[in-house]
């Protein structure tokens, strides 16, 4: 998990999306699709229930982007905080 600095992602949540019920591929095409309508050093807030989705396939695709995330879990559900970059 990436963090630029000592300041949490979390502090800085442009938007949130709301992914639950969902599975591969659509966690990640509606991660994808709303991180497009923010503008760069914005910050996502996804709401994740497919544990796939949340440890690998969207961590995957912000390590490709060079998006910094964050990501904290409770029982059953993943938060993640990813940072627009581009």
């Amino acid at each position: 998990m990436a963090e630029e600095n000592a300041q949490s992602l979390c502090d800085d949540v442009a938007q949130s999306v709301d992914i639950r019920g969902q599975i591969c591929p659509y966690t990640l095409i509606e991660t994808r699709d709303s991180l497009k309508k923010l503008e760069t050093g914005q910050v996502l807030e996804v709401l994740c229930d497919y544990e796939p989705a949340a440890k690998t396939t969207i961590p995957n695709f912000c390590e490709k982007k060079g998006y910094p995330f964050e990501t904290s879990e409770e029982p059953g559900l993943w938060r993640l905080y990813i940072k627009r970059t581009d």
